[in-house]
């Protein structure tokens, strides 16, 4: 054997298994790589829903009141706002419940019950407009001058206009009791600063005259 080919061989020797193990080093890294860049989309993923599912719980919240229940939004398809603009509907229907919804959305949702916030959004969301809906599938003439109440001579008309008032005065309890609760809150909070003055004006010997605020 030549020294050259002696050469060869031990050329081939030395670089063949070198070689493969460039190339297999080489196949390790690039799937190192594609897993770390698999790691890195899944977790751009999650924090992507993550953060979807806080925008949702937020905008849920503050659509709500503090009891969890819905909020009316009124808008054009709400029933009661159908009926509201409806000029089949009689005008004192009309006029009573326009006040109903004055008063549903004065009203601090978060200062009553959910017990109480669950009738009113039934009685204005299901209720009335089942009341409507009967009282206009009536003969108008019938609705107006039949009595249907004979102890107290009451016609169709005269039914529901009592029954829609009954829900008004209802609401505008609901309402004048939601803002004694947030007055009260205003009180509870002027009575705390009260009580601040008092003890700092103790502690730093300053009549309490001099600690209010003009």
């Amino acid at each position: 054997m030549s020294f050259y080919t002696l050469l060869i061989l031990l050329s081939l020797i030395i670089i063949v298994p070198i070689f493969f193990m460039m190339k297999e080093k080489s196949k390790h890294t690039q799937r190192a790589s594609i897993q770390q860049h698999q790691a890195y989309l899944a977790a751009a993923d999650r924090a992507a829903r993550q953060s979807q599912i806080k925008q949702v719980a937020t905008d849920k919240t503050s659509n709500e009141p503090m009891t969890g229940l819905s909020v009316i939004h009124f808008s054009a398809q709400h029933p009661f706002v159908q009926w509201l603009y409806d000029e089949h509907v009689p005008k004192a229907f009309r006029v009573t419940m326009d006040s109903i919804g004055q008063q549903y959305e004065s009203t601090h949702h978060a200062q009553i019950t959910e017990s109480q916030l669950f009738t009113l959004n039934k009685l204005i969301t299901t209720r009335i407009p089942e009341l409507i809906t009967d009282y206009l599938s009536l003969d108008q003439h019938y609705a107006k001058t039949v009595v249907i109440d004979i102890d107290k001579q009451n016609s169709s008309y005269d039914i529901v206009l009592e029954q829609l008032n009954s829900i008004l005065d209802f609401s505008q309890k609901l309402n004048t009791q939601s803002q004694s609760g947030v007055v009260n809150k205003l009180l509870a909070s002027r009575r705390y600063l009260d009580d601040v003055y008092r003890e700092s004006g103790k502690e730093n010997g300053v009549t309490a005259d001099s600690l209010k605020i003009k």
